[in-house]
């Protein structure tokens, strides 16, 4: 499980049993840009993780960052 924590600027990865294994630490999170770290996802089938970040008042605007995952991303449900 991965975790984007607001207002650290870092995600968070957990393996199954809850035990922290490693984290990302986004680019300017040391000079206070990009704590907003919202949102993140996977990509389905590669270990590709998008990081959704805002640097909020700080002058950098919003950003999307691009790390590799630990694994592949969980298949989409199939449509019904």
């Amino acid at each position: 499980m991965y975790v984007a924590i607001y207002g650290q600027g870092r995600v968070l990865a957990f393996n199954r049993y809850g035990i922290p294994i490693g984290q990302l630490l986004l680019p300017g999170r040391d000079s206070d840009h990009n704590l907003a770290s919202t949102s993140l996802a996977i990509h389905p089938g590669r270990n590709d993780l998008y990081v959704v970040t805002s640097d909020t008042d700080k002058g950098q605007g919003a950003t999307v960052f691009h790390a590799k995952a630990f694994s592949t991303g969980l298949p989409p449900p199939p449509f019904q």
